[in-house]
């Protein structure tokens, strides 16, 4: 009873609501809670700290920067915070500046990620030495996700095409998605190859791709994650690919603070935690079956894989 109470309070405040509706479309910063609101820094830590406090959301920190975040967990809560957005009138002026102005700060950071990719298409930038050794990390993905062969393979955010090519003699048909036409331009002639007629790569939002549901019975997120401000939503686009017992391959960086990331290569998170990962699958029917982990030479972040398998049963993909 005490914890609802205090919900309760904290919720009702017009700019910690503002905050709430903030952060039910992706995780934030407080910098950045505080360019969209307008407010000053001091009044918005204060505010996240009563939301924090009382259990409504939370902090994750990532080297210098610290996201907040709607804390899941506790089903009460969840369902408090649920109803309460659902009654957050739309045409309100506030939230709707705020929800522009939010779009304004994603698509600064959409605009830097494509122009590193234009570069990395461009060879003046190479995506291999994020996470060297590639092939290391090549021969631990075909050993993870098993001989197959696979009736249909998705890959998000293909960029090269190169994880398609790896997989090639084990799948039947294979397409890559990509949002880069720079990237796709250099997928397409990577996959020219008579042995790789059956891997096509297209134009799509990786969070709501163009193809149907349960399509795939493997799909890969290969060093992906990392550039999204919303990671479990491109797992939930997995899963809604995925037949009942499909597979979803996820390699991306362990957690880890090497902040040079962000500016070097347009990182929006420094790595993934096994809990998070887990988490984000359990949302969507899918049960994380089996993790590896790959330390590069040098000074690079260690990288890990999760491999998962969608459930036989009925997912929840709402």
């Amino acid at each position: 009873m005490e914890n609802i109470a205090t919900a309760l309070k904290a919720l009702g405040h017009p700019e910690r609501l503002r905050i709430l509706a903030l952060l039910s479309r992706g995780d934030l910063t407080v910098s950045e809670l505080t360019q969209i609101l307008g407010l000053s820094q001091p009044r918005v830590t204060q505010y996240i700290k009563t939301l924090e406090s009382a259990g409504i959301i939370e902090r994750l920190k990532e080297g210098s920067w610290v996201f907040s975040r709607l804390r899941r967990g506790n089903e009460v809560i969840t369902a408090l915070v649920a109803t309460t957005l659902s009654a957050l009138p739309a045409d309100d002026k506030d939230i709707a500046s705020d929800a522009r102005r939010l779009t304004d700060v994603r698509d600064a950071r959409a605009q830097a990620a494509q122009a590193f990719f234009a570069r990395v298409a461009n060879d003046t930038e190479h995506p291999g030495s994020e996470y060297l050794p590639r092939g290391d990390i090549e021969t631990r993905m075909r050993e993870l996700a098993g001989d197959g062969p696979f009736d249909y393979m998705v890959d998000l955010g293909t960029g090269t095409g190169r994880i398609l090519e790896i997989f090639a003699d084990r799948t039947a048909r294979g397409s890559g998605i990509d949002s880069s036409p720079e990237m796709l331009r250099v997928a397409r002639h990577n996959l020219e190859g008579d042995h790789l007629r059956h891997l096509t790569v297209r134009q799509g939002d990786l969070n709501a791709t163009p193809l149907d549901t349960g399509i795939a019975d493997f799909v890969t997120l290969h060093q992906v994650l990392h550039y999204l401000d919303r990671p479990g939503d491109a797992i939930r686009e997995a899963s809604r690919l995925l037949q009942p017992g499909g597979r979803l391959l996820i390699v991306d960086f362990d957690s880890h603070d090497r902040e040079d990331y962000r500016d070097k290569f347009a990182h929006r998170r420094l790595g993934f935690t096994d809990g998070e990962i887990a988490g984000w699958m359990a949302d969507v029917g899918i049960d994380l079956t089996e993790t590896r982990s790959e330390i590069p030479a040098g000074n690079s972040p260690a990288v890990k894989l999760w491999l998962g398998q969608a459930r036989r049963t009925q997912r929840n993909l709402a």
